[in-house]
């Protein structure tokens, strides 16, 4: 949850600023204006390119700073609940490349409605499909 929000501030909000601030035509498109009353938004193609690599391109620094903390043993977020990642065979923090596959499949497992997550809830140990597929496990020391 506390992830979640800070994936909001740090990447969906920033994108949408400097998209709508620096991105091709600005914020001249919308609005109330004498030829647009209802105040309908109209994107070119070349604005929503460009909002489409700003939002890739910080995603993609926020996966390399998340998975550089759950490659520490948590992230923000599970630091904040007192939780943390860990091999699920050793007991140790897994390494850097593990922790952004893992990162990049819980990504997937959210755009596919949440299906990974679900699978938590069919086995005893309550291990994510991203946690299941990485040898990794959640706990809480």
């Amino acid at each position: 949850m506390v992830d979640g929000m800070l994936f909001c501030v740090l990447v969906l909000v920033p994108a949408w600023i400097i998209s709508w601030g620096f991105g091709p035509g600005g914020m001249t498109g919308c609005g109330l204006t004498t030829a647009n009353l209802d105040g309908e938004c109209i994107a070119s193609a070349e604005a929503l390119r460009f909002t489409r690599i700003v939002f890739y391109a910080l995603s993609a620094l926020w996966v390399l700073w998340y998975s550089r903390s759950i490659s520490q043993g948590a992230s923000v977020g599970k630091r904040s609940t007192e939780i943390l990642v860990i091999d699920a065979k050793t007991g140790k923090t897994i390494s850097f490349r593990r922790a952004v596959l893992r990162t990049l499949l819980s990504a997937l497992s959210f755009l596919f409605f949440f299906v990974g997550m679900l699978v938590a809830i069919t086995n005893r140990e309550r291990r994510a499909a991203h946690d299941l597929i990485m040898g990794t496990r959640v706990i809480s020391p």
